[in-house]
Protein backbone atom coordinates (compact mmCIF):
# COMPACT_ATOMS: atom_id res chain seq x y z
CA UNK A 1 0.00 0.00 0.00
CA UNK A 2 1.07 3.25 -1.48
CA UNK A 3 1.73 6.51 0.70
CA UNK A 4 2.77 9.76 -0.45
CA UNK A 5 4.65 10.61 2.11
CA UNK A 6 7.22 7.19 1.95
CA UNK A 7 6.52 6.20 4.99
CA UNK A 8 3.62 4.08 6.40
CA UNK A 9 3.17 0.73 5.20
CA UNK A 10 0.07 0.55 7.18
CA UNK A 11 -1.60 3.61 5.33
CA UNK A 12 -4.35 2.86 2.55
CA UNK A 13 -6.11 4.12 -0.30
CA UNK A 14 -9.97 3.31 -1.14
CA UNK A 15 -11.57 4.65 -4.40
CA UNK A 16 -15.24 5.03 -3.48
CA UNK A 17 -17.55 3.29 -6.19
CA UNK A 18 -20.88 5.31 -6.63
CA UNK A 19 -24.07 3.61 -5.62
CA UNK A 20 -26.41 5.87 -5.02
CA UNK A 21 -29.03 6.61 -1.46
CA UNK A 22 -30.90 9.98 -1.15
CA UNK A 23 -32.93 10.15 2.11
CA UNK A 24 -34.20 13.49 3.61
CA UNK A 25 -34.50 14.04 7.55
CA UNK A 26 -38.24 14.67 8.15
CA UNK A 27 -39.37 16.54 11.26
CA UNK A 28 -40.27 13.48 12.75
CA UNK A 29 -36.81 11.66 13.32
CA UNK A 30 -34.81 9.41 11.40
CA UNK A 31 -37.44 6.64 11.38
CA UNK A 32 -39.95 8.94 9.50
CA UNK A 33 -36.82 9.94 7.29
CA UNK A 34 -36.38 6.53 6.08
CA UNK A 35 -40.22 5.90 5.40
CA UNK A 36 -39.93 9.35 3.50
CA UNK A 37 -37.69 7.57 0.71
CA UNK A 38 -39.92 5.83 -1.09
CA UNK A 39 -42.31 8.65 -1.83
CA UNK A 40 -39.59 11.33 -2.45
CA UNK A 41 -37.69 8.75 -5.01
CA UNK A 42 -40.39 8.33 -7.92
CA UNK A 43 -39.81 5.18 -10.07
CA UNK A 44 -39.63 6.13 -13.22
CA UNK A 45 -41.02 3.93 -16.44
CA UNK A 46 -38.74 2.60 -19.05
CA UNK A 47 -40.30 4.28 -21.20
CA UNK A 48 -39.31 7.75 -19.27
CA UNK A 49 -35.92 7.02 -20.93
CA UNK A 50 -36.87 6.41 -24.53
CA UNK A 51 -35.72 8.74 -26.95
CA UNK A 52 -33.96 11.02 -24.38
CA UNK A 53 -30.57 12.31 -23.19
CA UNK A 54 -28.65 12.22 -20.10
CA UNK A 55 -28.74 15.93 -20.38
CA UNK A 56 -32.10 15.71 -21.43
CA UNK A 57 -33.22 13.63 -18.42
CA UNK A 58 -31.37 15.77 -15.67
CA UNK A 59 -33.48 19.47 -16.85
CA UNK A 60 -36.60 17.54 -17.10
CA UNK A 61 -37.31 14.77 -14.00
CA UNK A 62 -37.78 16.49 -11.05
CA UNK A 63 -36.14 13.75 -8.96
CA UNK A 64 -34.74 14.55 -5.56
CA UNK A 65 -32.30 11.67 -6.34
CA UNK A 66 -30.80 13.21 -9.46
CA UNK A 67 -30.63 16.33 -7.65
CA UNK A 68 -28.67 14.86 -4.88
CA UNK A 69 -26.30 12.83 -7.32
CA UNK A 70 -25.86 16.03 -9.56
CA UNK A 71 -24.91 18.68 -6.25
CA UNK A 72 -22.82 15.96 -4.71
CA UNK A 73 -19.20 17.21 -4.14
CA UNK A 74 -16.52 17.20 -1.37
CA UNK A 75 -15.65 20.51 0.95
CA UNK A 76 -12.75 22.36 0.40
CA UNK A 77 -10.32 21.90 2.81
CA UNK A 78 -10.04 25.03 5.18
CA UNK A 79 -13.75 25.60 4.58
CA UNK A 80 -15.07 23.32 7.45
CA UNK A 81 -17.26 25.07 9.83
CA UNK A 82 -17.57 23.19 13.19
CA UNK A 83 -20.83 23.22 13.34
CA UNK A 84 -22.18 20.35 15.42
CA UNK A 85 -24.30 17.70 13.94
CA UNK A 86 -27.81 16.54 15.40
CA UNK A 87 -27.93 13.14 17.15
CA UNK A 88 -30.75 12.31 14.66
CA UNK A 89 -28.44 13.43 11.76
CA UNK A 90 -26.03 11.35 12.89
CA UNK A 91 -27.75 8.06 13.36
CA UNK A 92 -29.00 8.59 10.05
CA UNK A 93 -26.08 9.03 8.61
CA UNK A 94 -25.24 5.78 10.49
CA UNK A 95 -27.94 3.76 8.96
CA UNK A 96 -27.13 5.21 5.28
CA UNK A 97 -24.01 3.19 5.72
CA UNK A 98 -24.31 0.54 7.29
CA UNK A 99 -27.61 -0.33 7.95
CA UNK A 100 -30.81 -3.04 7.18
CA UNK A 101 -33.58 -2.59 4.99
CA UNK A 102 -36.61 -4.28 2.89
CA UNK A 103 -38.35 -5.09 6.29
CA UNK A 104 -34.87 -5.80 7.62
CA UNK A 105 -33.87 -8.58 5.43
CA UNK A 106 -31.23 -6.67 3.40
CA UNK A 107 -28.57 -4.13 3.78
CA UNK A 108 -28.40 -0.58 2.13
CA UNK A 109 -25.06 -1.50 0.72
CA UNK A 110 -24.35 -4.16 -1.31
CA UNK A 111 -22.49 -7.16 0.92
CA UNK A 112 -20.15 -9.82 -1.33
CA UNK A 113 -21.83 -13.16 -0.76
CA UNK A 114 -24.51 -12.93 1.37
CA UNK A 115 -22.44 -11.93 4.08
CA UNK A 116 -23.28 -9.51 7.04
CA UNK A 117 -21.56 -6.59 7.34
CA UNK A 118 -17.59 -6.45 7.62
CA UNK A 119 -17.14 -3.24 7.76
CA UNK A 120 -17.42 -1.44 10.88
CA UNK A 121 -18.35 1.79 11.32
CA UNK A 122 -16.88 4.38 14.17
CA UNK A 123 -17.94 7.84 14.98
CA UNK A 124 -15.58 10.27 16.51
CA UNK A 125 -16.92 13.73 17.87
CA UNK A 126 -16.68 15.69 21.00
CA UNK A 127 -18.53 13.00 23.18
CA UNK A 128 -15.91 10.61 22.50
CA UNK A 129 -15.66 7.44 20.07
CA UNK A 130 -18.74 5.07 19.24
CA UNK A 131 -19.16 2.39 17.39
CA UNK A 132 -22.28 2.19 14.94
CA UNK A 133 -24.74 -1.21 15.20
CA UNK A 134 -26.21 -2.13 12.75
CA UNK A 135 -27.99 -4.98 14.54
CA UNK A 136 -29.81 -1.74 16.40
CA UNK A 137 -29.49 1.27 14.34
CA UNK A 138 -27.65 2.45 17.58
CA UNK A 139 -24.26 3.58 18.57
CA UNK A 140 -22.61 1.76 21.29
CA UNK A 141 -19.38 3.90 23.34
CA UNK A 142 -16.05 2.59 22.53
CA UNK A 143 -14.11 5.63 24.55
CA UNK A 144 -15.22 9.11 26.49
CA UNK A 145 -11.32 10.01 24.72
CA UNK A 146 -12.35 13.12 21.86
CA UNK A 147 -9.73 11.90 19.05
CA UNK A 148 -11.06 14.52 16.26
CA UNK A 149 -7.25 16.29 16.53
CA UNK A 150 -5.46 13.26 15.43
CA UNK A 151 -7.81 12.54 12.44
CA UNK A 152 -9.07 15.48 10.90
CA UNK A 153 -6.29 16.60 9.36
CA UNK A 154 -6.18 19.69 10.70
CA UNK A 155 -9.89 20.23 9.59
CA UNK A 156 -12.30 21.96 11.64
CA UNK A 157 -14.81 18.77 11.31
CA UNK A 158 -17.18 18.35 14.72
CA UNK A 159 -17.69 14.62 13.32
CA UNK A 160 -15.35 11.71 12.02
CA UNK A 161 -16.24 8.53 10.55
CA UNK A 162 -13.78 5.92 10.61
CA UNK A 163 -14.41 2.57 8.56
CA UNK A 164 -12.84 -0.27 9.60
CA UNK A 165 -12.51 -3.13 7.56
CA UNK A 166 -12.98 -6.53 9.80
CA UNK A 167 -10.18 -8.71 7.92
CA UNK A 168 -11.34 -12.09 9.48
CA UNK A 169 -14.73 -11.73 8.71
CA UNK A 170 -14.31 -10.50 4.69
CA UNK A 171 -15.53 -13.39 2.67
CA UNK A 172 -12.76 -15.13 1.37
CA UNK A 173 -10.57 -12.94 2.99
CA UNK A 174 -10.86 -11.00 -0.03
CA UNK A 175 -10.15 -7.49 0.52
CA UNK A 176 -11.15 -6.31 -2.80
CA UNK A 177 -14.85 -6.91 -1.46
CA UNK A 178 -14.51 -3.91 1.56
CA UNK A 179 -12.73 -1.27 -0.74
CA UNK A 180 -15.87 -2.34 -2.71
CA UNK A 181 -17.88 -1.66 0.04
CA UNK A 182 -16.41 1.26 1.97
CA UNK A 183 -16.51 3.08 -1.44
CA UNK A 184 -20.87 2.49 -1.51
CA UNK A 185 -20.74 3.23 2.10
CA UNK A 186 -18.97 6.54 1.90
CA UNK A 187 -20.89 7.43 -1.10
CA UNK A 188 -24.37 7.33 0.55
CA UNK A 189 -23.24 9.35 3.60
CA UNK A 190 -22.01 12.02 0.86
CA UNK A 191 -25.48 12.36 -0.90
CA UNK A 192 -27.40 12.27 2.50
CA UNK A 193 -24.76 15.28 3.83
CA UNK A 194 -25.91 17.27 1.18
CA UNK A 195 -29.96 16.86 1.88
CA UNK A 196 -28.56 17.40 5.18
CA UNK A 197 -27.37 20.53 4.83
CA UNK A 198 -23.74 18.88 6.18
CA UNK A 199 -20.35 19.24 5.05
CA UNK A 200 -17.75 16.80 3.98
CA UNK A 201 -15.18 15.45 3.03
CA UNK A 202 -13.90 11.51 2.44
CA UNK A 203 -9.83 11.14 3.28
CA UNK A 204 -8.16 7.47 1.82
CA UNK A 205 -4.55 8.65 2.78
CA UNK A 206 -4.53 7.65 6.40
CA UNK A 207 -2.15 6.33 9.02
CA UNK A 208 -4.52 2.73 9.52
CA UNK A 209 -1.82 1.57 12.53
CA UNK A 210 -1.92 5.22 13.78
CA UNK A 211 -6.00 5.57 13.53
CA UNK A 212 -6.27 1.62 14.95
CA UNK A 213 -4.47 2.41 18.20
CA UNK A 214 -7.13 5.50 19.30
CA UNK A 215 -9.46 3.08 18.79
CA UNK A 216 -8.01 0.41 20.97
CA UNK A 217 -7.95 -1.66 17.26
CA UNK A 218 -5.14 -4.32 16.66
CA UNK A 219 -4.29 -3.21 12.98
CA UNK A 220 -3.61 -6.29 11.99
CA UNK A 221 -7.31 -8.02 12.25
CA UNK A 222 -9.32 -4.22 12.17
CA UNK A 223 -7.92 -1.96 9.55
CA UNK A 224 -8.56 1.56 9.28
CA UNK A 225 -9.14 2.67 5.78
CA UNK A 226 -10.55 5.78 5.52
CA UNK A 227 -12.39 8.79 6.96
CA UNK A 228 -15.12 10.72 6.89
CA UNK A 229 -15.12 14.22 8.21
CA UNK A 230 -18.27 16.45 8.45
CA UNK A 231 -20.02 19.55 10.18
CA UNK A 232 -23.00 21.31 9.84
CA UNK A 233 -23.55 24.14 7.82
Amino acid sequence: MKNNEGTAKNRVRVRPIPLIIAILLAAGGWVAAISALATRVPKLAPEAFENISANELMANLDSPLLQAIERRNSTARGSFTGGEISEDALQLLGWAATGKNREGTGFVVPLAMGSEPYVSLYLADASGVRRFSWESNEFVSVSGNDIRNSINQGQNASAAWIYVIDKDNVPRGNLDFAWHTIGTMSEHQYLLADELNIQTRFMADIDAGEVAALLGLDVNTNIPAGVMIMAQK
